[in-house]
Order: C-alpha cells, then structure tokens, then sequence
C-alpha cells in the first residue's frame, strides 16, 4: 500500500523522532513503512540502516547501506554509506578494491565524480596564492558562485561546498525550488536538516570550477564551507602566520618544496576524508582532519566513542554548545593530558564529545587547534602532509 504524501511526511518525522531519541526498533519499523511508498528514498534507506546496526541487525544494515549506494551514486548520503560499508563490509571492501571496471558500470555517476578529481576541470593558472582572513581560529576564503561573492570558512572536514539557502540568495544567486532532496545532519548534532544539490560556477582566487556540485543548507546558523569538493584537486599550503593560501594543482609542476616534517595519510574517497594517526596518552588511533572544527582540538561523535580513544568522558563533566553548519548541538567539553600527532605535541589538549551519537561512525575530528602554530601543505598525491613551524 502507497504511503501518501502528508501520511508520509508524517511517518518519516516519526521515524525521525524515534531516532533522535534512540528508539532505534520503533525507528526502523517506522522507516520501512515509510519505505513502501518511497523505495528510492535514499536519505531515509541511510537512516534506516543507521538504526538496523544500533541494535545489531548487520544483515539488514548492510543490505541498507549497499541499497543507498545504489539509488543515489555520487550523492553525500551515498558517500557516508560507503564509509560505513568500507569498516563493517569486508565483501564490500574487496569488491570496491578489486573491479574499479565494474563499479564504472554499474555506478557511471560514482565513477565521473570520481574521476573529475583531475586537475583538468580546474581552470586557471597552475599555482598561485589566495590570501584569507583570520576570524577567530576560522580561515575565512573570499569566493565567488556565479559571480557573486561570498566569505567560505576553508573546511578539510567537509565533504563537499555547502550554504545556506537563504545566504545564497542574499549574494544575489537564486536557489533551487521545490521541497528538499535529501537531508543530513552534521559534526556538532544529529538533527534531520534538509538539504538541495545545485551545480555553479566557483571561483577562488583565478582558479575556476566552472560545474562544482554545492550542497544548500535549511539552515543558516554557521559559516558556508569550501571543502574538499574544490580543494581536493589541489596540493595546498595554508601559511597562518601570512594569512595565505598556497594552491598548486595536483600532477602539476610547481609544487611546494618538501620542508620541515612529513606526516603520511590516507584519502578516503567515500566523504573525501583525510585520515592521519595520533596518539592519546600514548594510545595510537585513527583521526579525520577537520580545521574547520574551531570549537575543539578534538570532536568525538559520543562518549562512547571518546572512551574507546582513551579520553573517557569524567564524571560531573559539563555540556556545552557547539554549532555547525547544519545547526547547533551539545557536547561534553574536557580535555585530554597528552595528544601527539608527529611533531605536534600537545598537553591539555581541549576535547568534546557529543551527547548523543553523531551519523556515519567516522574517525574523531583534529581540529584547528591541534593545527595551531603550524604551516600545513596537504599533498595529495604523495598522500602526505608537510608540517613547518610557525
């Protein structure tokens, strides 16, 4: 039976309730009727899947996940989907590694927005500079869609371009009509916020990406992001004490010569993730670098996630509000004695864990302050990050 239109809504805010309040059975039940009468729904297919593995239903969940790359390859949704597929999947894993033939195939909008990671959709000089402002501890970038500029915090932790509707449209650049395509929820809470997909021109210094996909926010409570959506097909050098920012297109001549220390990593291509190791108290794990997480040093998506870092949360900890681009939330703020990332050595080293547990499972935040005093040059295709002191 088909599932109309207000009934539908309905349910889906239903399920939605339930998972905001970790009623992760009801929620599924509520997902799969709602899913009779959208199967393609692939925002609503994550979620699900979400709530199937809280409460152990890994076949299910898989299923789910697999279904959501499916429907809406080349989609934000589908990328957290294959992020979670990649750590919980070791078929998946195998699959993805091992038929890069068959994934262009079967996946054709997968496979193009992956290969548009060359230079070549880049125009524009080889390297140049792009001076920023400092605003607080964020790297404000000035930017142009369609012409029409507008300030962008630079973000290694985002996926992709995003802003607000509404901000788009003061800049004088009209956003799409109808109701939302999808939905997401951010780094600082777990709240459902709708979302549209529109392609434009942007521009950052001389550098044009004359089709970059960018992600409109419901919400207007933080800064548009320029993340790696533009800056993956670059190496770049952001210099805090100039206030500048190096680019030199990947594969291109002109790169920055190697100087001070080298930190390896490895590119996730499922949410385009910089994934580096450090060391808590001396325990070594896996993080995301994130500089456009201003508000801590380290972001944990929950306590239970902190615990397992070695940072558990203490007890009579307080809770303070963090805010994002897709809205606000609330977090455990403590910090930890000892973070050490190659030759960033830290002591006291502030840390925040949400209170309830964030989307996607993904490695915790290194944020801004982890960066602190340092000049970074990310190089991609060495897959390394050159630290400088400052």
């Amino acid at each position: 039976m088909l599932i109309g239109e207000a009934p539908a809504a309905n349910k889906m805010q239903e399920a939605f309730a339930h998972y905001q309040a970790h009623r992760f059975k009801e929620a599924t039940s509520a997902f799969d009727e709602y899913l009779q009468g959208n199967p393609r729904d692939a925002n609503a297919m994550y979620y699900d899947a979400l709530c199937n593995q809280q409460i152990g239903n890994m076949a299910r969940a898989k299923s789910l996940y697999r279904m959501v790359v499916q429907t809406s390859p080349g989609s934000q949704i589908a990328s957290y989907a294959e992020s979670v597929l990649t750590k919980v999947d070791p078929s998946y894993r195998s699959a993805t590694s091992s038929s890069n033939t068959s994934r262009s195939t079967t996946s054709p909008a997968v496979n193009s927005i992956r290969s548009s990671a060359s230079a070549s959709v880049i125009q524009g000089p080889n390297q140049a500079n792009v001076y920023y402002k400092a605003q607080g501890s964020s790297i404000m970038v000035p930017v142009e869609i369609n012409g029409h500029q507008v300030e962008m915090k630079l973000d290694t932790g985002a996926p992709g371009i995003c802003i607000g509707r509404t901000q788009l449209a003061s800049i004088g650049v009209r956003p799409p009509d109808g109701k939302a395509t999808g939905f997401t929820g951010g780094s600082s809470n777990n709240e459902a916020i709708g979302t549209w997909d529109m392609r434009a021109t942007v521009k950052v210094g001389p550098f044009i990406a004359p089709n970059a996909e960018i992600v409109l926010m419901e919400t207007e409570d933080n800064h548009a992001l320029l993340g790696q959506e533009f800056i993956k097909h670059f190496e770049y050098q952001v210099d805090q004490s100039a206030h500048c920012i190096r680019f030199t297109k990947k594969g291109t001549t002109g790169a920055a010569v190697a100087q001070g220390y080298t930190l390896p990593f490895t590119f996730r291509e499922a949410g385009n993730r910089i994934i580096v190791e450090g060391e808590i108290n001396g325990r070594k794990s896996k993080f995301m670098m994130d500089t456009g997480n201003t508000g801590s040093g380290i972001k944990f998506t929950s306590p239970e996630q902190a615990a397992a870092y070695g940072a558990p949360v203490p007890d009579g900890c307080r809770v303070g509000s963090f805010v994002g681009v897709s809205g606000a939330g609330s977090a455990y703020v403590y910090s930890v004695n000892h973070f050490r990332m190659g030759p960033i050595d830290r002591n006291d080293l502030s840390v925040a864990a949400s209170v309830t547990s964030l989307q996607g499972g993904e490695e915790p935040l290194l944020g801004h302050e982890v960066f602190e005093g340092w000049q970074y040059t990310v190089d991609y295709d060495k897959k390394v990050i050159h630290l400088l002191r400052r």
